[in-house]
């Protein structure tokens, strides 16, 4: 899916992530869990410039 921002031009990805329901503990009496990501897209993109600026 091509999406346009501001004039610029990008390929949109939508990468699915895969959780892990990880238990933490207990409070109350009731089990606490977080979610975790497995396997996150890369964020970076290379030649991304704001305001004439490179970005690393």
């Amino acid at each position: 899916m091509m999406l346009r921002y501001r004039g610029a031009e990008y390929d949109a990805h939508s990468n699915e992530v895969q959780l892990v329901e990880e238990v933490i503990g207990q409070y109350r009496g009731a089990t606490v869990t977080r979610r975790v990501a497995t396997n996150v897209p890369q964020q970076h993109i290379d030649g991304l410039t704001y305001r004439g600026a490179k970005v690393r």
